[in-house]
């Protein structure tokens, strides 16, 4: 049987590797992590437990609370009129402002990841071992977190959180050159850190066509302000 014309040529094609027939090799990254892609999931919006549903509910109200229960959201919107009490009440005034303590110190995923990360109790009791709790509540708090040394979880409530459909970057930003008090406010000179700023979408696109991009992207900079105005830079 003849085979028919260019068939084997075809054949050759589909059994080659690609890169072979383009002359280049692939490009490959060599840690997917290191793309940092949209964490999938809802992110403290669906509830711990299941909360209780009247028999009369309808399915969209089943469903509002069942994933959105009250006072369980993302932190951002205009700053709240009264002040986010925490655990501890942690003094970034005084750590940041009175010590000048970088505030990479203590969130040192800044520049290394998409989220700036909270500091473990480890951390904290690395200078606070050291420290008297004598007529200080608040370090009293940490000492009895850090009981033992079991290092119990400080359940801190969260101050910015942007909702899943949004994808942020810490370290573009912090290595791009955008100080943290541009997004957070005036930190250093807070007690317990509260937000100064929505985070909204238009917060966002007004601080993206403001902002000087001659340092950190040179002669490359009006191509990459279009594409901070790109949907999908923010919503992958």
């Amino acid at each position: 049987m003849r085979s028919l014309p260019g068939a084997n040529l075809v054949f050759a094609l589909v059994t080659v590797p690609l890169w072979a027939t383009v002359g280049c090799e692939m490009n490959t990254v060599a840690n997917p992590a290191d793309e940092e892609n949209f964490p999938i999931g809802s992110k403290n919006l669906a509830p711990i437990s299941i909360v209780d549903i009247p028999m009369d509910a309808s399915p969209l109200e089943v469903d509002k609370m069942t994933f959105f229960p009250e006072n369980l959201s993302v932190a951002i919107g205009d700053p709240l009129d009264e002040a986010i009490e925490q655990p501890i009440a942690f003094p970034h005034d005084r750590h940041a402002g009175v010590l000048g303590m970088d505030c990479q110190y203590c969130h040192s995923s800044a520049r290394k990841g998409q989220h700036a990360g909270i500091p473990p109790t480890q951390l904290c009791m690395g200078c606070h071992s050291q420290i008297d709790t004598e007529g200080r509540p608040e370090l009293k708090k940490l000492a009895d977190f850090w009981k033992d040394g079991a290092g119990t979880p400080i359940p801190w409530i969260k101050v910015h959180d942007l909702p899943d459909f949004v994808y942020f970057n810490h370290k573009r930003h912090v290595l791009g050159g955008v100080q943290c008090q541009e997004c957070h406010g005036q930190v250093q000179e807070m007690g317990v850190a509260q937000r100064v700023a929505s985070l909204n979408m238009g917060w966002c696109l007004d601080c993206h066509a403001q902002h000087d991009l001659d340092d950190s992207y040179g002669t490359q900079k009006e191509l990459r302000r279009s594409e901070l105005k790109d949907c999908w830079t923010c919503h992958k």
